[in-house]
């Protein structure tokens, strides 16, 4: 783009071109540019000017009305963005219900709701969350540097960004090195001191396995299986899936710790085929505990807490958490705050807990913020404070979909328990339904049954039949999404 800025796209109808206006002002930044067909004359010309903005746009906002979704262009539209691989924002501005087609593009994205907004301010302020720009409360701890960087050690994080300061200055033969390689290669990967960029994560990966890393073939697998499903829509099939898991299992077996890692987490969830399988999860993430990854050590830690894959043992549990903390891996700050909340082997201190979480959550882990909201809402070791409490879980919702999906479903959660209750804010139904609806789109299991019941509340507050349906069918798209 011109002038660094980000470009917005708008696809909308034209029947709904008040809402586009407002909408359009709303993202209206000196460091963005809008585009929305204002102005454009029908015909080939035309065509050929969406398709150029479409290419050259950052994001792409689909505007859904019971008018929009059946518009040919609104579909082709979508279409040709998500074939372009473009950040899809589905907005809602009524209780429509979207044809099949439609739908199955969407379904994997996170949408707003501009017709159950509490306010413009509000839906504004939801905006600049997802483009990134949101301005911060004075006192209010500013994201910090890296925080995608959130499952790496430090000296893992600080090699990245080393190998990325040699790749700057043309030092290529320490870059291409086999360890060098897949270091840039783990870093282009998750967007670790630079942009994400899949394209050159895969070419250092490539060079890396060329001269001889194990570990860089198991992440070129893993790319294929993400591709792979970003482009069905869904996770690929088992005789896709079969040889790449075969190959997996075989680095594994040969000491690749990227593998262990990469095969221990497909076990864990049950993905691409594989029945779950805790205990074996738990075996390979042991191993390369002990061999020194931090995240492994972190999820053995909790592992050993709750009792998954292993016998419950508090103690190992600690030395796990110790061994994580010890390498500077963020998530566990969070999890010697629960050792403290909790009185496990240490003597229960909640100022020590909350020292934790804050320490946690200014180093990027943004479920920390949920954890002290929790404190203030139950008032562990102090008054409650539903206010102070409201104020975490905001927070917490700036959560990355991608790299922290949990600590976000969390947060959505407890912003549905403040609306329903008017707790820490004013009542807001309509706020409750949007997020516990958000919460469970995300995976949050629990989110379902407080949705269906404050939805069904708000329909009888509205007098409104027909939003049975509607309900039903969101319940339904986010259970299809999660292979339910």
């Amino acid at each position: 783009m011109s002038e660094n800025k980000t470009l917005i796209f708008i696809s909308y109808s034209h029947h709904d071109r008040q809402v586009c206006e407002s909408i359009a002002s709303m993202l209206e930044k000196p460091t963005r540019m809008i585009w929305y067909d204002k102005g454009l004359v029908p015909g080939e010309v035309f065509r050929k000017k969406i398709v150029e903005k479409i290419r050259a746009a950052d994001y792409f906002i689909v505007m859904l009305s019971c008018e929009s979704i059946r518009s040919e262009w609104v579909l082709d539209e979508v279409e040709f963005a998500k074939k372009q691989h473009k950040r899809i924002l589905p907005v809602y501005i009524d209780n429509t219900r979207l044809p099949d087609d439609l739908d199955m593009i969407l379904q994997r994205y996170h949408s707003l709701f501009w017709h159950l907004r509490s306010s413009d301010k509000q839906f504004e302020e939801s905006l600049d969350r997802i483009f990134g720009e949101k301005e911060e409360e004075p006192g209010s701890p500013q994201a910090p540097e890296g925080q995608n960087c959130i499952d790496f050690s430090s000296a893992e994080t600080e090699q990245m960004r080393r190998r990325l300061a040699q790749e700057a200055r043309g030092a290529f033969a320490q870059c291409y090195s086999p360890e060098g390689a897949c270091l840039l290669g783990k870093a282009y990967m998750h967007g670790c001191g630079c942009a994400e960029d899949r394209q050159k994560a895969a070419h250092y990966f490539r060079i890396a396995q060329f001269r001889g890393s194990a570990d860089a073939s198991a992440f070129l697998l893993q790319m294929r299986l993400e591709d792979q499903e970003e482009a069905t829509w869904d996770e690929p099939d088992e005789e896709f899936c079969a040889p790449i898991i075969q190959e997996l299992r075989r680095l594994a077996d040969a000491g690749s710790e990227a593998a262990m890692m990469i095969y221990a987490r497909i076990l864990w969830y049950g993905r691409y085929g594989c029945p779950k399988d805790p205990e074996e999860s738990a075996r390979l993430y042991t191993i390369c505990a002990e061999n020194g990854n931090a995240r492994a050590q972190h999820l053995m830690s909790s592992n050993y807490y709750l009792g998954d894959g292993v016998e419950k043992d508090y103690d190992l549990a600690i030395m796990y958490a110790n061994l994580a903390l010890e390498q500077g891996y963020i998530k566990s700050w969070r999890r010697w705050g629960q050792f403290f909340r909790d009185g496990l082997l240490v003597p229960r201190n909640y100022a020590k807990a909350m020292e934790y979480y804050e320490t946690g959550a200014k180093k990027g882990d943004y479920n920390c913020y949920n954890q002290l909201g929790d404190m203030f809402y139950y008032g562990c070791g102090c008054e409650s404070d539903y206010s102070k409490a409201f104020t975490y879980y905001l927070k917490g919702e700036r959560a990355s979909e991608k790299e922290q999906k949990y600590g976000l479903r969390e947060a959505k959660h407890a912003l549905g328990r403040c609306y329903e209750s008017g707790h820490g804010t004013a009542y807001d139904l309509e706020k409750a339904v949007e997020k516990y609806l958000e919460g469970y789109r995300l995976g949050s299991r629990k989110c379902k049954q407080d949705y269906l019941r404050c939805a069904s509340l708000l329909m009888q507050q509205r007098n409104s039949p027909d939003c049975s349906g509607i309900r039903q069918h969101d319940i339904t798209r986010a259970e299809e999404k999660q292979g339910s």
